[in-house]
């Protein structure tokens, strides 16, 4: 028998140790990997709730101060946002509109012209739900313009302040998240040139109201209005129904997606009703419903004589991956009364995110009929909202996380258009005359 020779001993010792000590490093890193992912693929992670306002227009951000909020604006959208691995290239034109922005930042900068700036780096990726915005101190009044003549009823202004009111919406566009032009037009003429932050936002000096020229039959004419401060709405109204059994009819209306016990009594109290009464025709009034929760929409359909319906498809991001929930089916839960007759749902261009989603699933499922204008935003689009505060401006942002897809992808890309066209204020009674058989 042979001995090894010492210099072959030490180096097997060493090949041994070194197999070992690679072996624990590998162990660290995946058990450091299995505690750590959790964390970092949850896309709530670092979200707040919080309702703190944010520091006033007129307020002044340091360099540096403005550049660390941008950034970390910026990160939560690389590493929340699905555009980021999706392969739509919205992820270059915003990381473009960031470098710009950043660049644009000098020594300091109000807390105004950096809203603007943030806000169009959201804006730039055309999602309705990734937003920046200014909340006010809520002991500061909020001012907006009080007037029995709303500025809708006078036509379109010319100018405001002197400045052509075509510039105004270009400015307000600039820093609005949205998918459809006409959707953020109609807001900006129905209500964001009301209120005095939003035209201070857009370039407009308000320090002493505005003056606005409109065309009218005697010619061009200046009307100046004043701000006064804007009362608590005491939040939405909740949902309401009146049954009109004369027409053999009845009408639910819905103006937010609020998903709670009190929603689910009253659509249970509404079919009941409907039930005792032999009506044959409901009208679900979307009208208005800028969105919530898109459960609201699957109670309703419960009462409905269907077994299923298709949904949307729909990606999550999660950290570094995005995963696709294809071919979705809800298999409806039925609810008793269960009502068969026919379904009108009115839409129009405030019928928004979940609002839009229950739209969408009446109409791409065959489930009824809708009147009324296109919904406001696109059903492949991006959604579910995670929350964010920037540090320093204490501006809130919002950051989609899912992308979702339209159920009926014949149709992809565009917007859910009524099967009978109407403007809005029109709708109702329009569905009226399809029930009654007069269209």
């Amino acid at each position: 028998m042979t001995e090894c020779e010492p210099g072959r001993k030490k180096g097997k010792r060493r090949v041994v140790i070194a197999v070992f000590v690679v072996l624990v490093l590998v162990l660290a890193a995946a058990a450091l990997l299995w505690v750590c992912s959790p964390l970092y693929i949850d896309p709530y992670r670092g979200t707040v709730q919080s309702d703190e306002p944010s520091l006033a227009l007129e307020d002044v951000l340091t360099g540096e101060q403005a550049r660390e909020d941008l950034d970390y604006l910026m990160t939560c959208l690389r590493e929340r946002h699905p555009a980021w691995l999706d392969g739509s290239g919205k992820d270059a034109v915003a990381e473009e509109a960031y470098q710009q922005a950043r660049s644009s930042i000098g020594d300091e900068i109000s807390v105004l012209e950096f809203y603007r700036l943030a806000a169009g780096v959201a804006a730039s990726l055309r999602d309705a739900h990734t937003t920046v915005s200014w909340r006010p101190d809520p002991d500061v009044p909020y001012y907006y313009i009080d007037t029995g003549v709303t500025i809708a009823q006078l036509g379109l202004p010319l100018t405001i302040n002197g400045v052509p009111s075509d510039e105004v919406l270009a400015a307000y566009k600039a820093i609005s998240s949205f998918e459809l032009d006409e959707y953020v037009e109609h807001n900006f003429w129905t209500y964001g040139i009301n209120y005095d932050p939003v035209l201070r936002t857009c370039g407009v000096d308000t320090s002493d109201g505005v003056d606005m020229t409109f065309r009218t039959e005697t010619g061009v004419q200046t009307i100046h209005f004043d701000f006064a401060p804007l009362e608590s709405s005491g939040g939405y109204p909740k949902p309401d129904y009146i049954m009109d059994a004369r027409n053999n009819l009845a009408v639910f209306t819905l103006t937010s997606c609020v998903y709670d016990e009190e929603y689910c009594s009253t659509v249970a109290a509404f079919f009941r009703r409907v039930d005792s009464l032999g009506i044959e025709n409901v009208i679900v009034d979307l009208r208005g419903n800028t969105g919530g929760n898109s459960l609201v929409a699957n109670e309703f359909l419960r009462y409905l004589d269907v077994d299923q319906y298709r949904a949307w498809d729909c990606a999550v991001r999660y950290g570094w991956y995005l995963k696709w929930y294809r071919d979705q089916v809800y298999v409806n839960d039925r609810a008793e009364p269960t009502f068969d007759g026919s379904l009108y749902v009115l839409t129009d261009l405030n019928t928004f995110s979940s609002g839009m989603d229950f739209a969408m699933l009446v109409a791409d499922n065959d489930l009824g009929t809708l009147v009324g204008e296109p919904c406001g935003n696109l059903p492949d689009s991006y959604g579910d909202l995670l929350r964010f505060l920037l540090p320093n401006s204490r501006l809130r942002f919002n950051v989609s996380y899912k992308k979702w897809c339209r159920i009926d992808q014949e149709k992809a890309g565009e917007p859910i258009t009524p099967d009978v066209l109407c403007p809005s204020e029109d709708a109702l009674n329009r569905a009226y005359e399809l029930i009654q058989g007069e269209a």
